[in-house]
């Protein structure tokens, strides 16, 4: 059974109520008694999976690293010749 988040328009307090889909139940509020009314509670998105971030949205600092990590070994090279 999915949980519904409930907002009273009185006093603005929230409540979690846990109910079946079909079921329309009258959630009376604790603090000032009036009916609350369901709202669509807030959702936490997180994308998963290989190369999301690092081929569409990576920042360019990861290739300035890159670069001083090469101009590093380029100069070692050199000292050692």
């Amino acid at each position: 059974m999915p949980m519904y988040r409930y907002v009273c328009e009185n006093c603005g307090s929230e409540k979690v109520v846990l109910h079946g889909m079909d079921e329309k139940p009258t959630v009376i509020c604790d603090n000032c008694g009036s009916v609350m009314k369901k709202t669509i509670g807030r959702v936490g998105i997180i994308f998963k999976g290989s190369g999301f971030y690092s081929t569409d949205y990576r920042k360019d600092s990861g290739k300035k690293t890159d670069e001083k990590s090469e101009a590093k070994s380029e100069k070692k090279e050199e000292a050692k010749v």
